[in-house]
């Protein structure tokens, strides 16, 4: 008798419980996030380039085989290879382009048009320090026969970012 009167007990206590369970709704799917991307020199929004022109209207500075880490996140940061050009504070008649280690660092995520999100900041790293040694922070191209104004790569090498 006393089994019967445990079972019973048992069986009241979870039937609600299951009852519940089985009656409840589920939360509807919570959209993901749209993808956080990257615009540069006018080049459109892009999830995690491989290249990126840094500097825009000149060659100064392409970064190449960019690999990023952390995309998404409020920083992130990519290894590769930048293609500089040598003469960028020179006033040389041709460039000279050199390939050295760099490394962009992309952060200040900001929304965009349509719910988009997109870094709105670059900053980036020569690995092997400033590849132009010895150049001024200050310098300016007026007096460039070649090109005069042209635009240099910023002296705290940090460039903004569009959403385009």
């Amino acid at each position: 008798m006393l089994v019967k009167t445990m079972r019973r007990a048992a069986i009241s206590t979870l039937f609600p419980v299951l009852f519940l369970a089985a009656c409840g709704h589920s939360a509807p799917p919570v959209p993901p996030a749209p993808p956080v991307t990257m615009s540069f020199c006018g080049s459109g929004p892009q999830t995690m380039p491989s290249l990126v022109d840094v500097i825009c209207n000149t060659d100064d500075i392409t970064a190449r085989n960019l690999v990023w880490s952390a995309w998404g996140q409020p920083a992130a940061t990519a290894r590769g290879t930048a293609t500089i050009d040598e003469c960028a504070y020179e006033d040389c008649a041709n460039g000279e382009y050199t390939s050295v280690p760099i490394r962009p660092i992309a952060s200040k995520l900001t929304h965009c048009a349509a719910h988009a999100r997109a870094y709105s900041s670059l900053r980036y790293v020569f690995v092997d320090g400033n590849p132009w040694p010895g150049a001024s922070a200050n310098t300016n191209t007026s007096g460039y026969i070649g090109a005069p104004d042209r635009p240099l790569p910023p002296a705290n090498q940090t460039v903004s970012l569009g959403c385009d």
